[in-house]
């Protein structure tokens, strides 16, 4: 015999939970939602939910049931996670944003003044309380290293710190010799390092040395060669026939990078080392390489009606003028 047909029929109605009870306390729950059900005594809350699950605490525990989830734990400090380098101008300065990370790699930005800020080391001049850092002058692009400092973690990051000014850098500044080619030569904050002087007793002052590209440290004893190869050394004259005349020239070293360092070169011709003519020509370069160049600028026929028979080649800077 067949069994008779059977029709379930459902009433949808608000979800609610039963009041629970007993020596020590009451829960009177309201209707459940997608958001869980509340309840709470005197000594725990508990927090259910009808669809992902449910979390129940107390003073004691935190426990989640019922459905997939992940518990984070934070395992250190960013700083300015979304920028792939730091960079800053020397004596500027550049707000630092913090961030807690988690075992997960995800990151909750933190407030600037909730991390203990410091320098570890480099060409950072300061960190403020709230993240504020300021680039040290620097005679070359140079790093700092910064700390961030949140309870028991904490976090490094490197700055890179730009060199925009040539001149600037501690007692070498505003002295027209460039702070690197000082640095490279002498140190940091060296007293021969100054434009006047002559360590190396050739005769020429450091400024000289650096305009013409020799070595301050040794005698410049020769004259600037340019054939076959670049060799700096002191100015020179060359003397060239064309047609079956004589053409004398000047001939000096000079920095590639003049116009950035600042310094202007100038030629002067005699006919009896008393009254000098500055040459108007334009310098003619012979050979150059990555730093020096030799150049050269054609005799005058006369200075003052006599044969120019001498020159000089003055240096000067924007602190000499």
């Amino acid at each position: 015999m067949q069994a008779p047909a059977r029709i379930l029929l459902g009433l949808i109605l608000p979800l609610v939970a039963a009041a629970g009870t007993s020596a020590n306390y009451t829960l009177e729950p309201t209707t459940l939602d997608s958001g869980g059900l509340a309840g709470s005594s005197t000594n725990y809350a508990l927090n259910f939910s009808n669809v992902s699950g449910g979390v129940g605490s107390s003073a004691n525990y935190t426990s989640r049931s019922g459905f997939a989830g992940q518990l984070m734990d934070a395992v250190g400090v960013d700083i300015n996670r979304d920028s792939a380098t730091l960079t800053l101008d020397e004596r500027a300065t550049r707000q630092l944003v913090p961030a807690l990370v988690f075992d997960d790699q995800t990151a909750s930005i933190l407030s600037s003044t909730a991390v203990t800020w410091s320098v570890v080391s480099g060409a950072l001049a300061n960190v403020s309380l709230s993240g504020l850092t300021t680039g040290a002058t620097v005679y070359q692009n140079s790093s700092g290293i910064v700390r961030a400092v949140y309870s028991t973690l904490s976090g490094t990051r490197e700055l890179s710190v730009l060199n925009v000014g040539n001149d600037d850098f501690g007692t070498y500044a505003a002295d027209g010799l460039s702070d690197l080619w000082q640095v490279q030569n002498f140190g940091e904050n060296s007293a021969n390092a100054g434009p006047a002087w002559d360590g190396d007793a050739d005769g020429l002052s450091n400024l000289l040395e650096f305009a013409f590209g020799t070595n301050p440290s040794v005698g410049s004893g020769s004259s600037v060669a340019w054939s076959p190869g670049l060799l700096p050394g002191t100015p020179t004259h060359s003397i060239t026939t064309t047609s079956g005349s004589l053409t004398f020239r000047a001939v000096f070293a000079r920095r590639r990078d003049y116009l950035a360092a600042g310094l202007t070169y100038k030629v002067e011709f005699s006919a009896d080392l008393l009254t000098w003519k500055a040459s108007t020509a334009t310098p003619a370069m012979l050979v150059q390489n990555s730093e020096i160049q030799v150049v050269s600028v054609p005799y005058p026929f006369f200075v003052n009606g006599k044969k120019a028979r001498f020159f000089r080649v003055g240096v000067k800077t924007p602190y000499s003028l």
